[in-house]
C-alpha cells in the first residue's frame, strides 16, 4: 500500500475520487490532525477530515463501476474491459515510463489513480497538481 507523501498529496487533491469513498473496515486514511497514516477499523470521527488513500483493489472497483455505467455492460464484462485497459497502461508504463514533472509515476496505486483520473475526469497528475489532460 502506497503511503508516500506524494500519494497522499495526489489523493487529497483528487476530489472526485474522495467523493466516492464509502467506508470499509481496513481503509487507509491520512489524518491531517496528527499528520500520520491510519487504518480505520470502524467509521472514524466525522469531525476529522480524513484523506482516503484508496488501495489498488478499491481503485479497480471504481474503474469497473465506471465501465459498467458508461458502457452499460455486466460486472464480468467490465472486469475484463478493466483488465485489458489496465494491462495496456502497465505495459506502456514499463516500456516508456510515465514522467510527470520531475518524478516518474510508479506502478500500483499512483499509476492506477493517475489513469483513472484521466479516464473518468480528464485530469492528469503533473507532479504538483491535477491538470486538464488533453489526451490519454
Amino acid at each position: 500500500m502506497d503511503t508516500s507523501k506524494k500519494y497522499i498529496r495526489m489523493c487529497s487533491l483528487a476530489k472526485e475520487i474522495q467523493k466516492k469513498w464509502v467506508f470499509q473496515s481496513g481503509d487507509f486514511v491520512y489524518n491531517p490532525a496528527f499528520e500520520k497514516v491510519e487504518v480505520l477499523l470502524y467509521p472514524g470521527n466525522n469531525s476529522i477530515n480524513y484523506i482516503w488513500l484508496p488501495r489498488q483493489d478499491q481503485l479497480q472497483e471504481i474503474c469497473i463501476a465506471f465501465f459498467m455505467h458508461n458502457l452499460r455492460i455486466s460486472k464480468f464484462e467490465a472486469s475484463l474491459k478493466f483488465l485489458e485497459w489496465y494491462s495496456g497502461r502497465l505495459r506502456y508504463a514499463f516500456e516508456h515510463g510515465l514522467k510527470n514533472g520531475n518524478d516518474f509515476i510508479d506502478p500500483g496505486e499512483e499509476l492506477l489513480l493517475n489513469r483513472a483520473m484521466i479516464m473518468m475526469h480528464w485530469r492528469k497528475w503533473n507532479g504538483e497538481n491535477w491538470v486538464k489532460a488533453l489526451a490519454t
